[in-house]
């Protein structure tokens, strides 16, 4: 499907780097990166439908942490206090209605009722998420996605959405639909990650990986301002975070909506933008190299090998390098969703399924990479040769 610019519009657009990956059941297998001629907004094109993505985090959702009974990670147990935090200030009332949309397991929403905010609810395309949600934080949770919203729903004083809107491929009925959520003088809050810092941490711990099976838009500081300007909501707060356990920047928005707000057509160009994307392509290729090195020594010596992670960077890496042409005899993932599939015929197990087979592991992610090593050295007690493509 091709795309028009969610912001001004515009069809015309720059190609600045194609994006493959291997086929997987459910998964997309490519798209083009682009940017707007006219304002300088980056995202995928060449991508399905809105139904597409909505089915893809319906059925193959890996945020419901079904290895933990949906309790949060250890990265999250230090975000939601400190998110909670940040957004109460922007909060007006206790007696505030709140909606935080694509809310996983509730973990952020359990953090702001513990600061006093009661009247909390959530919506998550994840059917085990609700369920967790409820289990875990007795929070409400309806099973459904932005674009199963429909008029009916009652107006909320603050939306919450954390590492939404870059998942989101039609934006524009998103945002409308989002403001007309909002109450009059309500509230908006946003997290997505910082464009302009993709070269920094994300290019060097995993290159290209910013452009995944699921992150379409890429968003600067100004092109977050402007896009959400164009649906009527002024700007409160906008700041840049960095998430340096977790190898991230972010930005944080309040956005507040402005009811007579008028047609917003003030398109300048987002030079921070292209400058973000072109440092990140040069430190990725750069970075990826090495990893290329050893999947070449893999198809050289046909060792069988079993690739821990099917995610998108291994799905990368079987579309573009030799690691297809390795000795893969299985491929590990701990999410319960792709149990059954696989992928050019090599079978996808469950780490239990494992047993006692001895071959050397590649671990193929690189945000779990330290949590896999632990979790088959000291968790599963196996011996098997491990080698990694990430440094800590």
């Amino acid at each position: 499907m091709i795309r028009s610019c969610p912001i001004c519009e515009n069809n015309k657009k720059h190609i600045i780097f194609q994006q493959k990956f291997a086929s997987l059941e459910g998964v997309i297998n490519g798209y083009d990166v682009v940017i707007c001629k006219k304002c300088g907004f980056a995202f995928a094109n060449n991508i399905p439908d809105q139904n597409y993505f909505d089915n893809y985090y319906r059925e193959l959702s890996k945020y419901e942490h079904q290895e933990t009974l949906g309790q949060p990670t250890e990265f999250e147990k230090k975000q939601f206090p400190e998110l909670a935090d940040y957004i109460g200030k922007y909060i007006s009332s206790y007696n505030a209605r709140i909606l935080e949309i694509g809310c996983a397991n509730g973990g952020l929403l359990n953090e702001l009722q513990k600061q006093g905010f009661k009247k909390v609810m959530g919506i998550d395309p994840s059917s085990i998420c609700t369920k967790n949600a409820k289990k875990l934080y007795d929070i409400d949770v309806e099973n459904t996605s932005i674009s199963g919203m429909n008029d009916l729903w009652t107006p909320f004083d603050f939306v919450i959405m954390v590492a939404i809107l870059e998942h989101i491929q039609d934006l524009v009925d998103s945002l409308w639909k989002i403001r007309e959520l909002v109450s009059s003088n309500g509230r908006v809050f946003i997290e997505v990650p910082d464009v302009t810092k993709f070269g920094f941490y994300t290019s060097v711990y995993a290159p290209y990986m910013e452009f995944s099976v699921e992150h379409i838009n890429y968003f600067s500081p100004q092109s977050l301002i402007t896009l959400m300007s164009v649906y009527g909501f002024d700007t409160v707060s906008i700041k840049q975070v960095d998430y340096e356990d977790n190898k991230n920047y972010a930005i944080r928005g309040v956005f507040q909506k402005n009811p007579d707000a008028r047609y917003f057509d003030r398109f300048e160009f987002d030079i921070d933008t292209v400058i973000g994307l072109m440092n990140y392509l040069i430190t990725s290729k750069q970075a990826e190299d090495y990893t290329l090195q050893i999947i070449n020594m893999l198809e050289e010596e046909q060792t069988p090998v079993i690739v821990w992670g099917v995610g998108s960077h291994t799905l990368r890496l079987l579309a573009i390098s030799n690691l297809a042409k390795a000795n893969i005899i299985a491929f590990v993932d701990s999410n319960v969703n792709y149990c059954g599939k696989e992928i050019n015929s090599i079978p996808i197990l469950l780490p239990e399924e494992l047993g006692d087979r001895k071959e050397m592991i590649l671990i193929s992610t690189r945000v779990y990479q330290r949590k896999i090593v632990n979790q088959i050295k000291n968790e599963m007690k196996l011996d098997n040769k491990i080698i990694t493509l990430f440094r800590d």
